[in-house]
């Protein structure tokens, strides 16, 4: 899984107000059966397929109780928009995710949405 796809200036960015907040992937599992894998055995994984930073990216498993589709999960990723995040880079990824969640078993239907990042505000409790 190697996707050249930067770090940026960091995990901490200034909005155009000047404040800090995180600019990071936030992946979200959906899955309406628990998983055979925890958030945490598949954070470092994605961790390289997004090339950021451990405190960057931030995996999330959200039961759901009912869910349409043949594919055991839903995943939804959300990411700044950087110039190295091309549609190619992101088509990468989404394979690589689709590779990881084979290999412990699972189909998944992954969907990546970037975001402009001066839209975006964040509040972290230090």
């Amino acid at each position: 899984m190697d996707v050249s796809s930067g770090v940026g200036r960091g995990p901490k960015e200034e909005n155009c107000e000047g404040q800090r907040n995180q600019g990071m992937p936030l992946l979200k599992i959906f899955s309406s059966k628990a998983l055979r894998v925890s958030a945490d055995a598949l954070h470092l994984p994605l961790q390289k397929v997004w090339s950021v930073p451990a405190d960057v990216l931030k995996v999330l498993v959200l039961p759901c109780h009912d869910m349409s589709g043949p594919d055991d999960l839903y995943v939804d990723v959300r990411a700044k928009a950087k110039p190295e995040r091309t549609q190619e880079v992101v088509d990468r990824a989404m394979a690589d995710m689709r590779d990881l969640f084979r290999e412990h078993g699972y189909s998944a239907n992954i969907r990546v949405e970037l975001y402009e990042p001066s839209l975006q505000s964040a509040l972290n409790q230090e």
